[in-house]
């Protein structure tokens, strides 16, 4: 592929003087420059996002607001989501939501996996519902939930990501938007409507630092990693 295939597959382009987005040609993302800093712009069929990269002030230019344009989940998959986290304990459990505009309603898969009580993945990682899934969620059993270096090395495509922890005692969930390695974190509320007990455990500023290597090696010698069938599918929740 030579330098000029390259760059159409990211643009470099500035806001435009109303504060309104330019043109954007088809590319894989683009970055936009504007009075408050380098933003990502990326999109996708049911997702567009514009997320900070870099924050800073320039002159000359008007400010931009990020975004997340995406169906909002209904609270019943959360339900259905910490059941099956409970009942996989202590182990985790991956979960994908696909859009469905036949019935324009959420599709929720648990395909089949290797569930560890510090990782989870699927067996098949060329599964067609898990490349196109809008959104990918996992637990973290027992313990809190936050993205590790293994998470940041893992999330490379153009989704939300989100990973729900302490399941068995006080749920709590959290969420970020991933454009091809780039992070945005956000409140849960953008995505999901959350039922009552699982609390949006929102962080602003920065990334936890949690790795999860090493907590797994001491967990994983005591006992056997097994390949789980929790392969289900939720539609036609209001």
């Amino acid at each position: 592929m030579g330098q000029t295939d390259m760059f159409k597959l990211v643009q470099h382009l500035i806001v435009q003087d109303d504060g309104k987005l330019p043109s954007i040609p088809d590319c894989l993302y683009a970055y936009l420059m504007a009075g408050n800093g380098v933003f990502l712009y990326a999109k996708r069929e049911d997702l567009e996002v514009l997320i900070p990269v870099s924050r800073a002030t320039i002159a000359g230019l008007p400010p931009l607001e990020p975004f997340v344009n995406l169906p909002r989940v209904p609270a019943i998959y959360m339900h259905h989501i910490l059941q099956a986290s409970k009942e996989n304990l202590p182990n985790e459990i991956l979960f994908w939501f696909n859009f469905g505009h036949d019935r324009q309603v959420w599709n929720l898969d648990a395909p089949l996996q290797i569930c560890r009580p510090a990782s989870v993945f699927p067996v098949d990682k060329s599964d067609p519902l898990g490349i196109q899934a809008l959104i990918d969620l996992h637990s973290h059993a027992l313990m809190k939930p936050f993205f590790s270096s293994t998470d940041n090395r893992d999330e490379q495509g153009f989704r939300i990501f989100a990973v729900i922890g302490k399941v068995d005692n006080k749920p709590e969930i959290r969420v970020r938007v991933g454009v091809y390695g780039n992070y945005w974190d956000i409140p849960a509320s953008m995505i999901f409507e959350l039922p009552e007990e699982i609390w949006n455990a929102y962080f602003g500023k920065g990334e936890m630092d949690h790795d999860e290597t090493n907590i797994e090696e001491k967990i994983i010698t005591e006992e056997d990693v097994v390949e789980t069938d929790i392969h289900s599918e939720t539609g036609g929740a209001e």
